[in-house]
């Protein structure tokens, strides 16, 4: 079986910016994104031994076992390629040493791409995320846009809603984590000739800078 073309696979800790700039690739190039973080909170909320294991690992901030979140992703990207993708962005995986093995067999990868930023950044970033409702859009209440969609107004604040983990607590849950499980992945990776550090927060070029690299 050929590997799975994958343009950028974003690394970082909650909050760093991976999954909003997986958006802006995907409006920009094209490039559909897998992430796990979306595949589980689909699986979360509804029943069944799956839902309930997933509930269970990701409870206190943990991580779902290695052979699901595998098997998940790679699911996800065939599907994608079937459907027409070309390539694809990895939004948060792999997130173990076991999940990169994982990769480098079934994945060719253009860039690893480590979102880096302060911690008190992503911590206040957590905090302050909303979504809407309707339309799922996800901003900071701090700063929200005058509108989400030609339907929602995203100045109503009846129609914004906070994850349930959102909260300083959690985040250092996930945090440590990350630390502990994810940051030696992205170690692994730091010596790749395809091996690439922003600060997607703080840097305004880094969207440009990233699809130069992609073109």
């Amino acid at each position: 079986m050929s590997k799975i073309p994958v343009s950028v696979c974003f690394l970082g800790a909650p909050a760093s910016g991976k999954g909003t700039m997986a958006s802006k690739i995907e409006k920009r190039l094209g490039h559909p994104s897998v992430s796990p973080g979306g595949i589980f909170k689909n699986i979360r909320e509804q029943s069944g031994e799956t839902a309930d294991l997933v509930r269970e690992s990701l409870k206190d901030g943990g991580l779902c076992p290695n052979w699901l979140t595998n098997q998940l992703v790679l699911e996800e990207s065939k599907k994608l390629i079937d459907n027409g993708a070309k390539l694809i962005t990895l939004d948060g995986f792999p997130r173990t040493l076991d999940q990169l093995d994982f990769l480098l067999e079934n994945f060719d990868v253009k860039i690893f791409l480590h979102c880096s930023t302060h911690y008190q950044t992503m911590k206040k970033l957590v905090i302050n995320r909303r979504s809407c409702k309707t339309c799922k859009a996800v901003f900071s209440c701090l700063n929200p846009p005058e509108e989400c969609s030609a339907i929602c107004n995203i100045k109503d604040e009846s129609t914004w809603e906070k994850r349930w983990d959102d909260t300083p607590e959690f985040f250092a849950k996930r945090y440590k984590v990350f630390k502990k499980e994810t940051y030696p992945v992205v170690l692994a990776v730091k010596n790749f000739d395809n091996y690439l550090k922003l600060d997607l927060i703080k840097d305004k070029t880094s969207l440009d800078l990233l699809i130069s690299k992609l073109i």
